[in-house]
């Protein structure tokens, strides 16, 4: 019996550590989204798209109205801290326009949220954002290091 609990516990102990192992890789393997995530041209579209979509709401200066978000600024970059990009491009994708949740695809939402980074400050890159490469791209509202 004795056996038995020991044995439990060294693989309840090899688990739990091997899990926050792997979360600490997450976390590091993760780029900040200050690190020019996505690009000029994919902004540009994503601009686009936000001014078809999105503006009737959020405004085309992103600063919202009444009950509904602004997308720049201090604490939308405060909701999304430390989330992932895959996070808010799947907010985008699921439930925006809240008129017509679902009427952007994966790829036109990624360009909409590159907009979005593009108004709250972070510097474009050479190589627009990817699918596979969403969730490896954490959220600063500050640029790391400043």
């Amino acid at each position: 019996m004795k056996l038995r609990v020991l044995a439990f516990a060294a693989s309840a102990g090899v688990a739990i550590f091997g899990t926050a192992s792997l979360l600490h890789a997450q976390s590091a393997a993760q780029v900040s989204s200050w690190s020019g995530v996505y690009s000029t041209a994919q902004a540009n579209h994503g601009r686009q798209l936000f001014d078809d979509n999105c503006a009737k709401c959020h405004q085309s200066t992103l600063d919202g109205m009444d009950e509904i978000p602004a997308l720049k600024g201090a604490h939308f970059m405060a909701d999304w801290e430390q989330q992932s990009v895959a996070d808010l491009m799947d907010r985008v994708h699921t439930t925006m326009p809240l008129d017509n949740p679902g009427a952007l695809n994966a790829d036109n939402s990624t360009d909409v949220v590159a907009y979005l980074l593009q108004q709250n400050g972070m510097p474009a890159g050479n190589t627009a954002m990817a699918a596979g490469m969403l969730n490896t791209i954490r959220i600063d509202p500050i640029k790391p290091g400043t």
